[in-house]
């Protein structure tokens, strides 16, 4: 069997070059077995012609990824100078110190162009309030809350919190609104303005009134086919995955707390908004939600009166 190649240089004067001889002195021959300065080859460097093809290539992602985030963060994402507010409401600092990451601008119906922290819309929702342009009252179109609910889905995606976060970890709390949010933020973008602290102010009799009218709603009130309410939420009567785990007389008046309740009819109310694939499909989600809470709810009947009973 050959001896393999020695894996010294050739010699001080030639390093690029390596050693011919066989390795008879472990990884080294004779010559070299004190020496034992390993030889590395040295990369080919690139030719004038290679180089330009790859600053090319280089060139055509920066302006593509610049391009992709435009369109994601809106037209101040990298000048936030050009909008026409300059500071954060929240911390008053300037526009330009808001995180790439959170950024959100668009261009109003006179075509205005703001910005914003996307942790300061969700605040705004958090306390009740619409989502609209604070500076001018302005209610945002539902592309741009389309778009918002979009860049949402990014972060939460990402696990990027959506809150402030002061401590460096999310508090069980902030986890918990950051849940509720997201759901009431894809309502708002499927075109019905709801109120986040319609669900926050929910007592357990509420709530129970909630599952209760929907699950009759479900089964009962509605003359839909099996294959319908498949196409509305895939997978409700499965094992793994049902719509109602409990029919109302097995949970209704049996102690459970309120935070029990709020899970549960969350999972619900997220079943009914995201499991159909098309938006259609979740529109018709959101009219079955909207419309228990209707009816189990006197804000939600003062807003939405036309589906009280």
């Amino acid at each position: 069997m050959d001896k393999p190649r020695c894996l010294s240089i050739k010699s001080k004067k030639d390093p690029n070059s390596r050693c011919e001889a066989k390795a008879t002195r472990g990884d080294f021959c004779a010559r070299h077995n004190k020496s034992k300065i390993i030889w590395t080859s040295t990369p080919t460097p690139f030719t004038h012609k290679q180089k330009k093809a790859a600053n090319t290539i280089y060139r055509f992602w920066i302006s593509k990824g610049r391009r992709i985030l435009y369109k994601s963060l809106g037209p101040a994402t990298f000048v936030p100078e050009i909008a026409q507010n300059t500071s954060d409401l929240l911390t008053l600092q300037p526009t330009s110190t808001i995180p790439l990451v959170y950024r959100f601008s668009y261009a109003d119906s006179k075509k205005h162009v703001w910005i914003f922290d996307v942790r300061f819309l969700i605040q705004m929702m958090h306390y009740g309030n619409e989502l609209k342009n604070p500076y001018s009252q302005e209610l945002f179109s539902k592309d741009i809350v389309n778009s918002f609910q979009r860049r949402v889905e990014i972060l939460r995606t990402k696990k990027i919190p959506i809150v402030y976060v002061e401590e460096g970890e999310l508090t069980p709390d902030q986890i918990w609104n950051e849940k509720v949010l997201d759901i009431f933020l894809k309502i708002t973008a499927l075109g019905y303005g709801v109120n986040v602290l319609w669900y926050e102010n929910m007592d357990v009799l509420c709530h129970e009134r909630f599952y209760r009218y929907l699950y009759h709603m479900w089964v009962y009130s509605l003359p839909i086919t099996k294959e319908e309410r498949e196409t509305l939420v895939p997978g409700h009567s499965s094992g793994r995955t049902p719509l109602f785990k409990w029919i109302p007389s097995e949970i209704l008046g049996k102690g459970q707390g309120l935070k029990w309740w709020r899970k549960q009819n969350l999972k619900l109310i997220a079943a009914f908004l995201t499991r159909g694939q098309e938006k259609a499909t979740q529109g018709c989600g959101v009219l079955y939600v909207l419309t228990a809470l209707a009816n189990s709810h006197r804000a939600v009947r003062e807003a939405f009166p036309w589906l009280a009973e």
